[in-house]
């Protein structure tokens, strides 16, 4: 008699292969495709535009949504050493693309350079892309030209009632481009340019309300026309600073000058890396807000509209909201005992007036043109960010006759209005009766001794603003101007609880360890023997 299976096993057995005939017969769902257009379009956004069409073989789902995608990202990474897929006959490549999208689908964000290092495309290229995605409605443009190569813009391409956002990187700005943005785009709200060109005279237009200006050359001078805007950072203009006229309706404004930038010596556009400025836009975000702070600076609610700190080589604005370093005055109050101030920072002349470290300015007033009206035209801001070094003369000659800032709320000053004794951050104050939050950036070294002999004149030094409730000031640990500044502070009715000194370590000890480098530096270069002569 046969033997027969034990039917337990027997049905465990047949268990497993009912399940996997089960799990074949009903497939896994699909989340990703499930989800809506919209979403999916918006995860597209981040890819280059290949990419987005090489999904259309993921799925039935996915066939035809490339032809929607509302952003087209053209922009192929230089040299593509981290391996670009992108198409080999590129311009072939794009003509299809845009020939094959929906024709009623706008083009809603273009991004592209103007040509390729490596030959896949030219200007030309660029320029026809350009055209036809204005002609799809484009509502931003971002376009990243070469250092060693400004983009050359076709001004006749910009013209759009659909054009929203402009965002150029190492372009040129003609005259003719700078008025047809100004008299034919009249849905232009947003122009963000990095190490470009201007050598237009005017940037003139009412519906403009954020404009971003960052390491731009302005030789020939420009005046800047915009009632209805809300929100500008000029930072570090290079040649000449820019004039204003009727800025109206400003929210907030970042101004960071350096005087080198205005002298001959200066040449190069920037020292930024090019990847700073064309990698992929979401990238860009992440970059441009770590580069000028988290949040644009000192709290303001928005990020849209919040302030600049943009950080430059000596870190002005970079970290000022952190809480790092940071003290109560009250903390560090009894720090400085006099005591062995000769030594500290060595840096008082022998002639007893107080040597300036940091100073930048190296050009006489008659020399600097350009910044008219720069100080006035941010009169109805809320929130203010004026940034530069010791001598600087543009913020100094507009300051002569100070408007009244009944609207201010947050204000940050750099080094140039701690001189002649706080006279100009007194005038600031004298004219915002409402302030609320002070930043003080400080990044002299002054002999100790001197700074605490000079003391607090109390004729003339008086200021009313009722509602300040925070001072927070940046300063060396060695900087003793703090203990001045805080005696200023109380006499005017500001308590010490509402005093905050965040400090960034030795000015002194700094230098030295600047000096050090220096000198290791040349004995590396040149090698002991021809640097001592032997």
């Amino acid at each position: 008699m046969r033997r027969r299976s034990p039917p337990r096993r027997r049905r465990q057995r047949g268990a497993g292969e009912e399940q996997e005939e089960e799990e074949d017969a009903h497939p896994s769902p699909d989340r990703l495709s499930a989800l809506p257009d919209a979403l999916l379009h918006h995860v597209m956004s981040s890819l280059k535009a290949w990419e987005v069409v090489r999904t259309c073989v993921l799925a039935r789902r996915w066939r035809h949504l490339w032809a929607t995608a509302p952003c087209v990202d053209l922009r192929l990474r230089p040299g593509r050493a981290d391996g670009d897929t992108a198409p080999e006959d590129f311009p072939r490549f794009v003509r299809r693309l845009f020939r094959r999208r929906d024709a009623s689908a706008p083009v809603d964000t273009l991004r592209l350079r103007s040509s390729d290092v490596d030959g896949a495309f030219d200007e030309d290229d660029a320029r026809s892309w350009i055209r036809t995605a204005v002609k799809r409605k484009a509502r931003v443009v971002h376009l990243v030209g070469h250092r060693d190569g400004l983009a050359a813009l076709e001004h006749t391409a910009f013209v759009s009632r659909h054009l929203r956002i402009l965002k150029l990187s190492y372009a040129n700005l003609d005259d003719n481009l700078l008025r047809q943005l100004s008299s034919r785009c009249p849905s232009l709200e947003e122009m963000d340019l990095k190490d470009c060109l201007i050598s237009g005279s005017e940037i003139s237009s009412s519906s403009l309300k954020t404009l971003a200006m960052v390491n731009c050359n302005m030789f020939w001078g420009l005046t800047i026309t915009a009632p209805n805007l809300v929100l500008l950072r000029c930072l570090k203009p290079i040649g000449q600073a820019p004039s204003f006229n009727n800025l109206g309706s400003l929210v907030a404004g970042t101004i960071i000058l350096d005087d080198y930038c205005f002298s001959g010596d200066f040449e190069d556009f920037s020292k930024d890396e090019l990847d700073e400025t064309t990698d992929d836009d979401s990238d860009d975000c992440k970059k441009w807000r770590r580069k000028i702070g988290a949040g644009y600076g000192f709290g303001l609610s928005q990020k849209r509209n919040r302030l600049g700190g943009y950080k430059d080589a000596d870190d002005y604005g970079s970290d000022i909201e952190s809480d790092d370093n940071t003290y109560e005055y009250s903390e560090i109050a009894n720090d400085f005992d006099g005591s062995g101030c000769d030594d500290v920072g060595d840096s008082s002349r022998k002639d007893g007036n107080l040597q300036a470290y940091g100073e930048t300015s190296r050009c006489g007033d008659s020399k600097i043109s350009g910044g008219r009206n720069i100080i006035h035209s941010l009169s109805k801001a809320t929130s203010l960010e004026l940034l530069a070094d010791a001598g600087e003369v543009i913020l100094t000659r507009e300051l002569k006759s100070c408007p009244n800032f009944s609207n201010l709320k947050i204000l940050s000053l750099g080094e140039w209005s701690m001189a002649a004794d706080f006279d100009r951050l007194l005038l600031f104050l004298q004219c915002s009766p409402n302030l609320e939050k002070l930043f003080l950036e400080l990044k002299l070294n002054f002999n100790v001794r001197k700074a605490m002999e000079i003391g607090v004149k109390p004729s003339g030094r008086s200021f009313a603003c009722k509602h300040l409730r925070m001072v927070k000031i940046k300063c060396s640990k060695d900087d003793v101007r703090v203990h001045k500044l805080a005696r200023l502070f109380k006499a005017n009715g500001v308590s010490v609880e509402k005093i905050f000194v965040r400090r960034t370590g030795s000015t002194y000890l700094r230098g030295k360890k600047t000096m050090k480098d220096l000198a290791r530096h040349e004995l590396e270069f040149w090698g002991d023997d021809e640097f001592w002569g032997v």
